[in-house]
């Protein structure tokens, strides 16, 4: 069997074209999210509301007839209170959405920071490194305590501690959780 390689190139420049002619009809989306949605067809709904309840008061008080009057109110009145509490219910769906998200970004920045702080108490301070004065172990205490600590000791997690010189060392005893000779 052969094959002509003409017709094949042809037949790729046509699928390639037509592929081409495709891509150009197609419409780009818009990104809408559903808490817009909320704001735009409840900030509608509500003024709409008040203006059909307004028209069938209007229609209702410039007829004499009660059977006119009727339907006045139900169609103005009732339609009226059915968008205005609609569009209440979707901006209160707005607001939600939007405390939500907010809740949400908060959250993730609390996470980032514990995550950061659990890091470095990890490793021993800021920057991944604590300088030791002689280059030896580091040792921290508490402000007003009386032992040394490791700074992964669990006895001094979570509190505010300094780091010890070689000098005032001496007049702290060693702490018998982390520090073993």
């Amino acid at each position: 069997m052969t094959t002509v390689t003409g017709t094949d190139d042809d037949a790729r420049s046509r699928r390639r074209s037509l592929t081409e002619a495709i891509a150009a009809l197609r419409v780009p989306r818009a990104n809408v999210s559903l808490e817009t949605v909320f704001l735009t067809v409840g900030a509608l709904f509500l003024p709409i509301g008040l203006v059909v309840i307004i028209l069938g008061w209007y229609g209702a008080a410039h007829t004499g007839h009660i059977y006119e009057q009727n339907s006045y109110i139900i169609s103005g009145g009732l339609l009226g209170l059915g968008l205005i509490f609609v569009g209440f219910a979707l901006y209160v769906g707005y607001w939600m959405t939007r405390q939500i998200r907010a809740t949400e970004t908060g959250t993730q920045q609390t996470l980032r920071a514990l995550r950061q702080l659990q890091e470095e108490l990890r490793t021993g301070g800021v920057g991944g490194e604590v300088a030791s004065p002689s280059g030896a172990d580091v040792f921290v205490a508490t402000q007003h305590g009386s032992m040394l600590h490791r700074p992964t000791c669990p006895a001094v997690a979570g509190r505010n501690v300094h780091v010890v010189d070689d000098r005032s060392a001496a007049k702290y005893r060693a702490c018998s959780i982390c520090i073993t000779d």
